[in-house]
């Protein structure tokens, strides 16, 4: 069974680079010793085994690590040690969980990549996403519904379970973003196929927009917009998969 205190991620990571102090180090050392659960996460988190690896490679090489060391720096409370690789990975998973409050550092640092607007910044973070980032979140129905009901009475669009289902696709969580103060909706499903999507919603003024394609950070983006809100699936889904679901959604949100 696993300890009431466990130790999180980021510190088992620490622990795994030797920066914890030796006590705690050693109180480390001592859980692992009697809680398999626990030395199992520890094994998960060694560098080569590390599931988040394999999904993060592509991410790494692009070299956000500067970008991101730049961003922490302008928080008031930012670190100011150099990220290993693998603790850039387990910060960029710490904070995909964590929710709403790490999305709104992640969605205020101003105009990610180059300014290109709220799309270009939502395909910024979901590139970091993996199955692992979700696999933890709550599965209860009444949790999502009122998660649902939170996020639609603030973009002013009544969202239900059935409402925002997609064909093939698991409903893990929804969430209000900020992107340069406009409330965006996000809501992040699973797809055992292809891993973690995302349906983002803002309200618009620019009217009725039919759907449209277009592809950021190695995933497929399809967005389209009602008369009063704006709609935005990202995924590593086929387009032809996407469209299916957009098609869903336009059905069944009526606003």
């Amino acid at each position: 069974m696993t300890h009431a205190h466990a130790p999180t991620d980021e510190l088992l990571v620490a622990y795994l680079d030797g920066e914890l102090e030796p006590e705690q180090h050693r109180l480390i050392a001592d859980q692992i010793q009697t809680d398999p659960d626990l030395a199992a996460r520890l094994e998960a988190l060694h560098c080569a085994d590390m599931p988040f690896k394999a999904a993060f490679d592509s991410v790494l090489n692009q070299a956000p690590n500067e970008r991101l060391q730049a961003m922490l720096k302008t928080l008031p409370s930012a670190p100011t040690a150099t990220f290993s690789r693998r603790r850039f990975l387990a910060v960029a998973a710490s904070f995909t969980v964590a929710g709403v409050v790490a999305d709104r550092l992640f969605m205020n640092w101003p105009h990610a990549e180059s300014g290109q607007g709220w799309r270009a910044s939502v395909a910024e973070y979901m590139a970091l996403y993996t199955p692992q980032t979700l696999e933890h979140l709550s599965s209860d129905p009444a949790s999502h519904r009122a998660q649902l009901n939170a996020v639609g009475a603030q973009l002013g669009l009544p969202l239900s379970p059935e409402s925002v289902s997609l064909p093939g696709a698991e409903f893990r969580r929804a969430q209000i973003l900020d992107y340069d103060s406009v409330l965006i909706g996000q809501l992040t499903y699973l797809d055992p196929r292809h891993g973690p999507l995302a349906l983002c919603i803002t309200a618009s003024k620019k009217g009725a927009q039919p759907v449209a394609t277009e592809q950021r950070r190695g995933m497929n983006v399809v967005y389209w917009s009602n008369p009063s809100h704006g709609f935005m699936l990202i995924g590593r889904n086929p387009f032809e998969d996407l469209q299916i679901m957009a098609s869903s959604v336009e059905k069944t949100l009526v606003s």
